[in-house]
């Protein structure tokens, strides 16, 4: 953001700044320097290592506007929007040094005697929404633009008479009339009398004093270095006589070079090019379009331009929408801040991964979008299928009808048969997210899941100031594993708040501020304290919370068992054998077929009697075994099991992770049929490397059946190169594709009805 050492250049000389006192005016206001300001720099007890404290924030940031209304200053406020089409090394380059900040917060301890200007921090995913919530709330005008946001704060500011207040020292350069306040200098703490102490740049006063012509200060940041370049790294500052730092030196050696420069005779853009010109010659470099760009910004400050329909772009302004929405409709990427999380596990944001395709579906109309995201160490960009609905929920959506758009973002969050009806309004969506989360979790149950789990149940109850929290709550060492798992239900509630917005809120929007206090959290995230204050629930508030815990943990009734017992119980069933017989005394439900898999079963309809279908959009082999985990709970058995999955665990490069996955759900299958099938992946024709993966799969599985007295079903050299069969996201079928499935699929079935050997592979060749 801005010139790099500009802000210490300036510090430096007292004179450059005026001292005022801030009353009875107008303010522009920078959204994001702001909610980042007030974050890291105002409160140092904000918390970035537990995945944020937003009560804390939210009390922050209501004080500063309160204070803003005392001294009768009225704030106009504008947010960033999308972030344009950087290159892709830029992106990179971008969130690395991000990922490397998370990883230094991760592992610095509360108190840390390091200047809190050289801290690295972290922005928690929430504070956002958040602020966008406080500015709703407190009735704030504001705007979301659709890009950078500093061409409109220039262009409001100088329409309306105010200075802008923010930390970027763009607004040095551009010739903002009423002048340029720093949030650093901007004293609303200390307000006395009605009044804020602050200090005022004016551009006007920079140039005279170091006798510059105001045309060139475009120039000068430019070459400089702002967002885009830098130029002359080393001559300047050797040619400076000044004293400071090098690149305080640099700056200096800059303005001097520019103010000597005989240009008095020309119009201001000649000056411009000619002076740019005499810079690149001095440092003898070849000229770069960036600093003409560079230069452009500055002088002919332009809004971002969107492909989005009118009604979108309105309510993205109002902040009812995401601005992620922009970048995904017109750039198809999707960028994944980094999260301070346990970085020895995958990224957090792999939670929400079909929440988001989800999304990208109803931006996109079924185009792949491409993710940057952290794999371990690195970051890695990601091309990601989306979900695209069939023509049925589209029209749904079209005709406005909320219960169906309701069903809709159940089915995205796997929670049609969750009954919301006892649950309060602004807990509906964050309940919703919670059982979603928790059943990802159950694939690989800790006793530290179901803390918190429990955790954020009691938080859901009480207010972060209770004392029924903040008594029972005990310090204690910062959890990896514990930050993990609240990261992962972060990245979850963000996701889907973002996906409620697009479909206008069929759920109430809940009160993001009040949600999540991550200190508090990870303190009440252990058993004895869950159960301490547990025993302070009374009345409508216990009947509540049991009923959340039955709903999102249904073998966890009353008190039920510790969590310890309950991983256990998890671990005794996985390797029970006996479990897998039916008991005579307590007959099991038995159906005759099960057919279930990720979306590409989502248009598939069976003639054979008696076939039950449940198809899991997103779903990778461990939601099948954490579904089938829950039929199991229920007693059911099958004659048989067809399991379709494999396509989106192919996403992922971790070929043997899906090999032990796969393994694991078919040996679960097991103890509920005595016939499992596996239905073989179709082929990935859009993007090589899954192919390969794909492929690869498909090999493996036929062997691996073979070899394990499961049935196996090979649908790949059917749709192989017949593009009428595959929709252009390369992964799901068309009707056409799932009409043929079907009836592969039926014959199959009934094909195995008469067949009488155990444990051979079957591979049936249908005609479409």
């Amino acid at each position: 953001m801005g010139i790099l050492k500009l802000e210490d250049l300036i510090d430096q000389i007292p004179s450059l700044c005026e001292e005022v006192n801030i009353e009875k005016t107008g303010l522009i206001i920078d959204g994001a320097a702001l909610y980042y300001f007030l974050y890291y720099y105002s409160n140092l007890k904000l918390d970035q290592r537990c995945g944020g404290d937003y009560p804390g924030f939210k009390d922050e940031v209501c004080n500063f506007f309160k204070t803003l209304q005392d001294c009768e200053v009225t704030p106009y406020v504008f947010l960033d929007g999308g972030s344009g089409s950087d290159k892709r090394e830029h992106l990179v380059s971008h969130l690395k040094k991000k990922l490397e900040k998370a990883k230094t917060v991760a592992k610095t301890e509360l108190g840390c005697t390091v200047r809190k200007r050289y801290r690295p921090n972290v922005l928690p995913p929430l504070v956002r929404d958040v602020f966008i919530e406080i500015l709703k709330e407190k009735d704030i005008e504001f705007k979301q633009c659709l890009g950078e946001a500093d061409p409109e704060i220039f262009s409001a500011a100088n329409q309306n008479q105010c200075a802008v207040l923010s930390i970027d020292t763009d607004f040095c350069i551009y010739d903002v009339h009423k002048g340029f306040l720093h949030l650093k200098h901007f004293e609303w703490k200390r307000k006395k009398d009605g009044k804020i102490p602050a200090k005022l740049y004016t551009r006007s006063k920079f140039c005279e004093h170091f006798k510059l012509d105001p045309a060139l200060m475009p120039v000068f940041a430019s070459i400089a270095g702002n967002d885009c370049s830098r130029l002359g790294k080393e001559i300047f500052a050797n040619e400076s006589s000044s004293p400071g730092q090098n690149d305080i030196k640099r700056l200096y050696g800059m303005l001097t070079f520019l103010s000597k420069l005989k240009l008095d005779s020309c119009n201001d853009s000649v000056k411009r090019e000619q002076a740019l010109q005499n810079a690149v010659n001095h440092v003898r470099e070849i000229e770069d379009r960036s600093f003409k760009l560079s230069i452009q910004k500055y002088v002919e400050p332009t809004k971002t331009d969107s492909e989005l329909p009118l009604w979108v772009l309105q309510k993205i302004e109002r902040g009812e929408l995401t601005t992620f929405v922009i970048n995904i409709v017109d750039q198809k990427t999707m960028i994944l801040p980094a999260l301070v999380e346990d970085f020895s596990q995958p990224s957090s944001y792999t939670a929400a991964y079909c929440i988001r395709q989800y999304f990208y579906g109803l931006l996109t109309g079924g185009q792949m979008c491409t993710e940057y995201d952290r794999d371990r160490e690195e970051i890695k960009d990601k091309r990601v299928p989306s979900i695209l609905l069939s023509s049925d929920e589209q029209k749904q959506l079209e005709l406005e009808r909320l219960h169906e758009v309701l069903m809709l973002i159940n089915k995205s969050l796997q929670v049609q048969t969750l009954d919301l009806g006892n649950i309060p309004d602004h807990l509906k969506l964050p309940v919703c997210v919670t059982v979603f989360w928790f059943k990802r979790l159950q694939h690989h149950p800790k006793p530290e899941t179901v803390h918190c789990l429990h955790a954020l149940l009691l938080g859901f109850m009480y207010h972060h100031d209770s004392p029924a929290l903040k008594d029972a709550a005990i310090r204690r060492k910062w959890q990896p594993r514990v930050a993990h798992a609240f990261s992962q239900w972060l990245c979850c509630m963000r996701q889907s708040l973002h996906l409620n917005q697009l479909l206008c809120s069929p759920l109430p929007e809940p009160q993001c501020a009040r949600l999540y206090c991550g200190p508090l959290l990870h303190r009440l995230a252990d058993e004895d304290t869950i159960e301490e204050v547990q025993k302070t629930l009374r009345g409508e508030k216990k009947e509540l919370y049991e009923y959340l815990k039955t709903i999102s943990y249904p073998k966890t009734t009353g008190e039920g068992p510790s969590s310890e017992e309950q991983v256990q119980k998890t671990e005794i069933e996985e390797n029970s054998d006996e479990d897998s017989k039916t008991n005579p005394d307590n007959p099991h439900i038995v159906e005759k077929t099960l057919l279930i898999g990720d979306a590409v079963l989502r248009d598939v309809q069976l003639e054979t009697p008696g076939t039950v279908i449940n198809c899991i959009p997103g779903a990778r082999a461990g939601d099948i075994k954490a579904y089938l985990k829950l039929l199991f709970q229920n007693e059911h058995r099958y004659g048989k099991i067809v399991i379709h999955v494999g396509s989106n665990d192919s996403i992922f490069c971790q070929s043997e992770v899906t090999k032990i996955s796969i393994a694991s759900v078919c040996n679960f299958a097991k103890k509920m049929s005595d016939t499992v099938v596996f239905s073989g992946p179709l082929p990935y024709e859009t993007n090589d490397v899954i192919y390969s993966r794909m492929l690869s799969l498909n090999h493996w599985l036929s062997a691996w059946c073979s070899e394990n007295s499961v049935k196996f079903l090979d649908n790949w050299q059917t749709f192989w190169e017949n593009p009428d069969l595959i929709v252009e996201d390369g992964i799901h079928p068309t009707l056409d594709g799932a009409a043929l499935l079907s009836r592969r699929l039926d014959e199959f079935i009934q094909n195995l009805d008469k067949k009488a050997e155990l444990g051979s592979v079957v591979i049936e060749t249908v005609t479409p």
